[in-house]
């Protein structure tokens, strides 16, 4: 506890310091200083991560001003000399934890770059591993971050085996790894080389915050790409004829069969890394070059997060709670694959998930373990099928079902009767907007007045990239612009101000960095219902719902570009793709 005391007393004179030097530097005003240090009571960041965020200051000018006042060099480390054994002299994951950078050793001392000159007990741990005293130069996080990962990180690690490999393979005077035996085969697949390939392109994707890793064979060589936020980039080429040997590498490990090469498989992978838990989903395709293989990173306690977190304004928000809440009804959730329709399904369940409710969902397949809620997977090929499965749950007592998806017309009816007798029902349905999910039911056959009874609400989403608060920069939108869009703004806009993506060090040159929801939430009132039972178009309840207070999905996207947290062109790659 004295321990703990004095780490708080650490942090606070630390904080207090930072603050005073900026002032003296006359960077930032009395009056910011205290705002920060206000907001760093609930956020917990340190405060010149909350001056950086708030716009007050880049982090550039933050480790100048720092560089000045400590009589330090501050550099720019894609032009600094770096020793790149020595770097290997020290593990990744201190040079990570501590933000530091060994880059040579100069006139008997160890050259380290750090971007915060106040906090020593780095440089310190650095000395002593490398046995020699330290002479720190500043440099800002994210060029320290970018040397890490270049010279000791997962992708460092990939393209030293790749050398390994080659190398290792001209030695020999056996054939390529692509006409070896499938013998000769599930003997490379467990070499160290193959193995720390693959480990690192895993590790690097992770690092990076990936939902899926790409390996694309081609005529002449394997690329590897990565989906960061909803968008492809690609990270690596590998030869072609370690393709065999990665590709088998990766089927061997998630439990698929190394001989079959002509029919699609799946498999699945458990690894832990970065004090993170991850479930990877991995699918094969034969093609002309060879198999494509790619993987789906689901990490375990990512999935698991609020509402508030999802993106919901406030509005929104307080519909979206008052919909759960209902004690029956069906709500569906609508949206294209990938617009973060399985998120908030979970994030619904985790809200509503106490002792008092009995909750069992039938998912294809069960994508993530929530406590004190009974999970249960189709299994077509058994006969186990959604309609199967919501059969068999309403005998178990259930007070909130979750569907995976309504796919056909039984499994929609028996979903249905299941909420108009006293279930709260969720699930998913492949529509572009909320009013089309009542037309896609009544296309699939369902009764309108069962429909009109048993649903109680509709959530159409996309996801949007967020600008990065580093880089993102303000302008004054043209006016043709402005008059395309006018219809969607509010009443009293006379200049239209919004943010466009600038790039820059913390976002990797993307000028984007994580993604938020944009919702359109449809409540349905009585005279929606009626139009239900009219089996009118889906034109006249999207002008009904409208009319009664409902958002689109384009109207939620413009909020958050007028808000800057996205781009216009975002919203517009997003929310208006569905235009004719």
């Amino acid at each position: 506890m004295e321990r703990q005391k004095e780490g708080n007393k650490a942090h606070v004179s630390k904080n207090l310091r930072l603050g005073e030097i900026l002032l003296k530097q006359g960077v930032i005003t009395e009056e910011q200083i205290y705002q920060a240090l206000e907001d760093q009571k609930t956020n917990k960041k340190v405060i010149g991560e909350i001056l950086i965020e708030k716009g007050l200051l880049t982090e550039q000018v933050l480790v100048e001003v720092l560089a000045k006042e400590f009589h330090l060099s501050f550099v720019d480390l894609t032009k600094e000399k770096i020793d790149e054994q020595l770097v290997k002299q020290f593990p990744a994951y201190l040079l990570k934890k501590y933000c530091v950078f060994p880059l040579r050793a100069e006139n008997g001392h160890l050259i380290v770059a750090t971007s915060d000159p106040l906090d020593i007990l780095p440089l310190q741990e650095i000395g002593r591993l490398g046995n020699c005293t330290v002479k720190a130069v500043l440099a800002t996080s994210k060029q320290i971050e970018s040397c890490i990962n270049k010279y000791s990180g997962p992708m460092q690690h990939a393209t030293e085996a790749i050398k390994e490999i080659v190398a290792k393979k001209k030695e020999s005077e056996t054939d390529e790894i692509s006409e070896k035996s499938l013998e000769e085969l599930e003997i490379a697949v467990h070499e160290a080389p193959i193995v720390k390939l693959v480990n690192s392109i895993i590790a690097e994707a992770i690092e990076q915050d990936s939902s899926d890793i790409h390996f694309e064979p081609q005529v002449n060589a394997l690329f590897v790409r990565f989906r960061i936020d909803g968008v492809l980039y690609d990270k690596m080429t590998v030869p072609h004829d370690l393709q065999p040997a990665v590709i088998s590498r990766i089927k061997i490990i998630s439990g698929m069969d190394i001989a079959e090469r002509r029919v699609p498989q799946d498999g699945r992978i458990s690894i832990s890394a970065l004090d993170r838990s991850f479930d990877v989903r991995v699918s094969t395709l034969p093609g002309i070059y060879g198999e494509k293989v790619v993987l789906r990173l689901l990490a375990k306690e990512t999935i698991l997060i609020s509402l508030e977190s999802l993106g919901l304004d406030g509005s929104e928000l307080n519909l979206l709670n008052r919909l759960i809440h209902r004690p029956y009804g069906i709500i569906l959730i609508t949206g294209p694959t990938g617009s973060g329709k399985t998120t908030t399904l979970y994030s619904i369940l985790n809200t509503l998930n106490d002792a008092t409710r009995n909750i069992i969902t039938v998912e294809d397949p069960v994508e993530y373990e929530l406590a004190r809620i009974h999970q249960t997977a189709i299994n077509v090929r058994a006969g186990y099928t959604f309609a199967t499965a919501i059969r068999h749950i309403l005998r178990q007592d259930p007070d909130i079902i979750m569907v995976g998806e309504i796919r056909d017309l039984e499994t929609a009816e028996i979903a249905i009767q299941a909420a108009i007798t006293g279930h709260l029902v969720l699930s998913t349905l492949h529509t572009n907007n909320a009013p089309g999910a009542i037309t896609r039911l009544i296309d699939m056959d369902v009764e309108p007045f069962m429909i009109s009874s048993a649903v109680i609400g509709v959530i159409a989403q996309r996801l949007v990239r967020k600008l990065c608060p580093f880089c993102k920069k303000e302008y004054t939108a043209p006016v043709d612009l402005q008059k395309s869009i006018a219809d969607l703004l509010p009443k009293d806009t006379e200049k239209l101000i919004l943010a466009k993506p600038q790039g820059c060090e913390k976002c990797n040159n993307i000028g984007y960095s994580k993604r938020t929801g944009i919702f359109e939430i449809l409540n349905m009132t009585d005279e929606l219902r009626e139009l239900t039972l009219k089996k009118v178009d889906e034109t006249e309840l999207s002008k009904q719902a409208i009319s009664q207070g409902m958002r689109t999905l384009r109207v939620s996207g413009v909020k958050k570009a007028l808000e800057k947290i996205t781009s216009l062109e975002e919203v517009m790659r997003v929310a208006f793709m569905d235009e004719a």
